[in-house]
C-alpha cells in the first residue's frame, strides 16, 4: 500500500485510554480522538515509542480511525509495560509529523470487526443464544455469518444494522456495509 506521512504537530498531549482486546491478551487498543493518524500499519514512529519496537518489547502496531493497537512481545505483559508504553505513546502522539503509515485499510477493518464481534456486541448476541463470526472483509464491506438463535430471529436485520454495523462504523467510518452470509 501507499505510505502516508502525517504533517501535524500537537502542542498539548492527546487524550487516550487503553482498552484490552477481548481475543488477544498481547494486544492493547489505545483509544484516542478519531482521525489523528491515517489508518494502516506504522512504518516509522517517533522515539521513545520506536525504541520499544527496536528492543522488541512491542512487536506490532496498527492504526484504526480512533485507536492505535499495540502488541507486546511474547515474553512481555501489559501489567509490566503498560505505564511505559502509555508514556511513550503519549510523547509520540505529540509528534504526529514523525509518523509514516503504510495504508492497509482491509487489515484495520478486519481487526476492528473482529474486536466488535468478540467484544460487547458479540456478548449480547451470545447472551441470546446466537453466534456471529466474521467470514470476509473485502474493501470496506464486512460479511458475517449468524447462527444459533440468530438464524431464526426476526431481529436479525436490527442486530446487523444497529448493533454490528453501527459499532464497526463508529470505529472505522469508511465502512460501507455489513452483510449476512
Amino acid at each position: 500500500g501507499s505510505v502516508r506521512l502525517m504533517a501535524v504537530h500537537a502542542l498539548t498531549p492527546i487524550p487516550m485510554h487503553p482498552e484490552p482486546v477481548a481475543h488477544d491478551s498481547q494486544a492493547m487498543r489505545w483509544v484516542m480522538p478519531a482521525g489523528l493518524i491515517a489508518c494502516g500499519v506504522p512504518v516509522e514512529m517517533p522515539s521513545p515509542l520506536a525504541e520499544l519496537f527496536d528492543s522488541k518489547l512491542l512487536v506490532k502496531a496498527l492504526v484504526e480511525e480512533s485507536a492505535i493497537w499495540l502488541w507486546v512481545g511474547p515474553e512481555q505483559s501489559w501489567s509490566t509495560l503498560g505505564v511505559r508504553v502509555r508514556a511513550a505513546l503519549s510523547e509520540a502522539l505529540c509528534s504526529l509529523d514523525q509518523w509514516r503509515i503504510e495504508s492497509d485499510d482491509e487489515r484495520a477493518l478486519t481487526f476492528v470487526a473482529t474486536e466488535v464481534l468478540d467484544g460487547p456486541v458479540g456478548d449480547v448476541i451470545r447472551s441470546h443464544g446466537g453466534r456471529v463470526e466474521l467470514t470476509c472483509v473485502a474493501g470496506n464491506t464486512v460479511t458475517v455469518r449468524m447462527s444459533g438463535a440468530c438464524s431464526s430471529c426476526p431481529a436479525i436485520g436490527f442486530t446487523l444494522r444497529n448493533r454490528i454495523e453501527q459499532e464497526i462504523r463508529r470505529r472505522y467510518s469508511p465502512l460501507e456495509k455489513v452483510l449476512a452470509a
